[in-house]
């Protein structure tokens, strides 16, 4: 079954041609590559268009401001049911892309399948041990937002199902999200959702300040949910990492840092961020905040660009 790339772009001059040439060598399962323009103000277009002369299947549309808008454009845009979304800034890696379609094909009930988060990256030691330590997980549950793949009509059903679209009709987010990886991640929990760790991605962590950004963003997010989608929150709470998926996660793993130490890494950084979250509480709750008030004063689509989002690389 083809395959469409959805790739949500906003103010990514610097990067998107290095993407897109990724995208490009990517064989014959994917037949489009749809790029929603999203408010660009630097030049992205031009690089784009560009673009697009050296690849046929490249479309270019537009939407207004925020990854939102341009991930209901791109869903109603696209030719296929498999639907691969990818930050503009990411490049998969080798094999990647085709991993997720395959979970989709393998697990019929499966809506998203998510690639598997890695850290990659960061500043000398001590610190870059503890900002690594920080930033991985013994295992993975959720969605991340840098690469995962959807079948559309599976989640329109499982939209349906929860009332929050009528049946038959395309899947659409809700537009003032603050990240629309974690909602998706509450909707689906269970088995329509699949982690694959054979989809590594890799993100960059510079700094500290990096790390707080992004639990102050991820606790926006979760509030957001508890606040205003209260049964999903219910169910997000109640989620626990697939007996399935927990097994292959924490052997890919060990295979890519043999012996007991992965497994200490993963539990060390369970520790940390929990004494990291007592530490710099107040730090991290009023970032939260901020990030809540500029969502419900219309300002979400900023939010969605700015508010502690993590570099990220393929490979």
């Amino acid at each position: 079954m083809s395959a469409s790339i959805c790739l949500p772009a906003y103010n990514e001059v610097r990067t998107i041609e290095a993407t897109l040439t990724e995208l490009s060598r990517l064989g014959p399962e994917v037949d489009e590559i749809l790029v929603c323009l999203n408010g660009c103000t630097d030049g992205t277009e031009g690089v784009v268009e560009a673009f697009r002369g050296r690849e046929p299947r490249l479309t270019v549309i537009e939407s207004e401001l925020g990854k939102n808008n341009a991930w209901n454009a791109l869903v109603t845009r696209a030719r296929n049911s498999r639907l691969v979304f990818t930050d503009a800034d990411v490049r998969p890696a080798a094999g990647s892309i085709s991993a997720l379609l395959r979970a989709l094909e393998r697990a019929p009930h499966a809506a998203v399948a998510a690639a598997f988060e890695q850290p990659r990256g960061a500043p000398p030691p001590p610190l870059g041990t503890v900002i690594r330590l920080l930033t991985t997980s013994l295992g993975q549950d959720y969605i991340s937002g840098r690469l995962y793949a959807i079948d559309r009509d599976r989640l329109g059903a499982v939209m349906a199902k929860r009332g929050l679209l009528r049946e038959g009709t395309l899947p659409q987010l809700p537009v003032d999200l603050v990240t629309e990886d974690s909602w998706l991640t509450a909707l689906v929990a269970g088995d329509a959702l699949v982690v694959v760790p054979e989809a590594p991605i890799h993100f960059e962590v510079d700094s500290m300040a990096d790390v707080v950004r992004a639990l102050a963003r991820n606790a926006a997010a979760r509030e957001q949910i508890r606040s205003s989608y209260p049964e999903l929150y219910r169910r997000d709470d109640a989620r626990v990492l697939s007996v399935r998926t927990a097994p292959r996660i924490l052997m890919n793993r060990l295979s890519s840092a043999p012996g007991p130490g992965a497994v200490a890494r993963g539990l060390g950084g369970m520790a940390l961020r929990a004494a990291l979250h007592r530490a710099l509480g107040r730090q991290i709750g009023a970032q939260r905040d901020r990030i809540l008030a500029d969502v419900y004063a219309g300002r979400g689509g900023r939010v969605m660009a700015t508010s502690g989002r993590l570099p990220s690389k393929g490979g």
